[in-house]
């Protein structure tokens, strides 16, 4: 049996370029401090730019980018701003947004963001699951200028009832239809509350894309399932991977992947027929984690080093 075969990216930061992005106070929105929003979120767009540009030159074809690249993307005074100053039409932004488009499409980049975890469906609370609303669909508009492909979210709590909640959960999305960019959500098991199989059964009710977490799994394991059965009838449209840093059912991430972590993920993919995948590799040390452990091919595609 052929293994699995896994492209490797990271999330948001890259250590070997040793820069970073910018921020800005919302008091800089308040008062319409035009000239150092324009400077940040501009420095933000050039340096993605520059990440995926030397992540394409080191064979890492996977990036998932911080949903906090635009601060504020979702305030309704930011987006005045944008519109009367037409932040995002400057010749340096436009640039930068159609280069990154073009690698996108020439290399079959997997562009993501994970949305903040203060973006939630299912709260019981309906200005908090407006304001997600409005976080969504102004992150799903900046993602679709990248070509990208996951907009990840959580469920979130239990709020007290994990059965009401799952349902509001999804009466949520159905009432929102018209709002909520249902090709690019996508839902992941988390750590704590909701399982793979859980996240699985909402996704088919709500014909949604999902994100296999192995290290959620393994703190969070779904009860009575074969999780190589559920990832075979279901496969994920990407993968999260990290190791445990206290312990490996512990949630909290370490520095790097363990090698034992990444073979068991290849098996079960492997296992449930599964010929090759997308892998994000949630390690506090982000791209230098890839390089730990892994050996690049070609296309974005690599292999575990001690494998032959």
């Amino acid at each position: 049996m052929n293994l699995c075969q896994l492209r490797i990216g990271y999330a948001c930061i890259n250590l070997s370029l040793k820069k970073k992005y910018r921020t800005f106070k919302l008091k800089t929105i308040q008062e319409k401090n035009i000239e150092k929003i324009r400077e940040v979120i501009e420095h933000n767009i050039i340096l993605l730019g520059d990440i995926i540009y030397h992540n394409i030159k080191d064979n890492i074809y996977v990036y998932r980018i911080t949903a906090e690249l635009i601060p504020f993307i979702d305030n309704q005074d930011m987006k005045n701003i944008f519109k009367e100053y037409h932040i995002l039409e400057s010749n340096k932004i436009k640039g930068e947004l159609e280069r990154i488009k073009k690698w996108q499409q020439e290399y079959n980049l997997r562009i993501s963001m994970h949305t903040s975890h203060f973006t939630m469906l299912a709260s019981p609370k309906e200005k908090i699951i407006e304001k997600s609303i409005g976080e969504l669909r102004a992150q799903a508009e900046f993602l679709h200028q990248l070509g990208g492909e996951n907009l990840v979210i959580h469920i979130g709590g239990a709020y007290g009832n994990k059965t009401e909640t799952l349902e509001r959960f999804k009466q949520t999305i159905k009432n929102n239809k018209d709002q909520l960019d249902l090709d690019l959500l996508t839902v992941e098991n988390d750590d704590k509350t909701y399982t793979s199989k859980e996240i699985v059964e909402v996704c088919k009710t709500l014909n949604l894309k999902w994100v296999y977490d192995f290290h959620h799994e393994r703190c969070n394991p779904s009860e009575d399932t074969n999780i190589v059965d559920l990832l075979r009838l279901h496969p994920p449209s990407k993968c999260h991977l990290s190791s445990g840093a206290i312990a490996p059912n512990k949630p909290q991430h370490a520095d790097f992947i363990e090698k034992e972590d990444i073979k068991s993920l290849q098996q079960q993919l492997t296992l449930a027929g599964i010929n090759q995948v997308d892998i994000v590799f949630e390690a506090k040390q982000k791209d230098l984690s890839i390089y730990e452990i892994m050996k690049p091919l070609k296309n974005g595609f690599w292999k575990i080093k001690s494998t032959q």
